[in-house]
């Protein structure tokens, strides 16, 4: 028994000085994986911190290339981008629409119209081609040529003209029949001086031109109504409308031309040639102010 207790003994502080060796060499190796850890952490950190300048400063060569490297990826995406558009745009089109469209695309674009609004419209055409060349309408027909097509376009749609009033078309028609009477008795005054005071003077021009003007205002109105459908006149009575208008007007310019008096005399051929010229810049200048278009001249 004491042998065991002595062998025992001699045993204890064996174990325990093994023990002890084992933990410090265990704590040893955790610390010098804490620092291994630590050293990499501190690595990535001044690598990600590194200053780009601390960097080689790339030649004038390599910065090209890279410059011409990213366009060149831009430009390609963008190709793509254009391609996949163009070809949902042409889908269903004959190819001679499809090359119409394409020509048209190409011209706005040189020209830099907005690509948004580019292809809202190509998309427009295109929609409006599917539908129409089943019955054999090209796009030429249609549109005309991509240039004037393009043209069309660019400048945006046009104003519908305001429908000239009554009174508008009145004047620009009386002025129109003073100018006639004024170039008609000039040329007469030159030719037979006699004739103008047969036919009046003063007066009676400007009564016949307002009445004239006022007469063919009112035959237009009923022409536009019956173009529109708005009052469907029998043309029989359009025809007896102007018999009447004209009569009356060939009634009013006997009254008057019969009327005495300096009011009523007549001028010398120059003059009548002036009022001509006056009346017509002053009916031309109205017409492009409110867009008078009652008359073809």
């Amino acid at each position: 028994m004491a042998e065991e207790k002595e062998t025992k003994a001699s045993t204890t502080p064996v174990t325990a000085e093994k023990e002890s060796v084992a933990t410090t060499a265990q704590e040893q190796a955790g610390q010098d994986q804490a620092a291994v850890t630590a050293s990499n952490q501190t690595k990535q950190t001044v690598t990600a911190t590194e200053d780009p300048s601390d960097q080689p400063p790339l030649s004038n060569k390599e910065r090209n290339q890279k410059v011409a490297q990213q366009q060149a990826e831009v430009l390609e995406k963008q190709t793509k981008k254009e391609l996949k558009t163009e070809i949902g745009i042409y889908a269903g089109l004959t190819k001679r629409n499809e090359n119409y469209l394409y020509r048209l695309n190409k011209i706005l674009t040189e020209k830099n119209y907005d690509q948004a609004k580019k292809d809202t419209v190509l998309q427009e055409l295109a929609a409006e081609l599917r539908e129409k060349q089943g019955k054999g309408i090209t796009a030429s027909r249609l549109y005309g040529t991509p240039s004037d097509k393009a043209d069309e376009i660019i400048a945006g749609p046009k104003k519908k003209p305001q429908p000239v009033t009554f009174w508008k078309m009145a004047v620009d028609n009386g002025l129109m029949m003073l100018v006639l009477f004024c170039a008609m008795y000039a040329i007469m005054g030159l030719v037979s001086p006699k004739a103008i005071k047969v036919n009046g003077g003063v007066l009676t021009l400007l009564v016949t031109s307002v009445l004239a003007g006022v007469g063919m205002a009112f035959f237009y109105q009923m022409a536009a109504d019956r173009k529109s459908k708005k009052v469907r006149l029998p043309f029989w009575k359009m025809l007896l409308w102007s018999v009447v208008l004209i009569a009356v007007w060939m009634l009013v310019f006997t009254v008057v031309a019969a009327i005495p008096g300096a009011i009523n005399n007549a001028l010398n051929p120059i003059a009548y040639a002036v009022i001509a010229v006056l009346a017509y810049l002053l009916r031309y200048y109205l017409k492009k102010k409110y867009n008078i278009r009652s008359t073809p001249f």
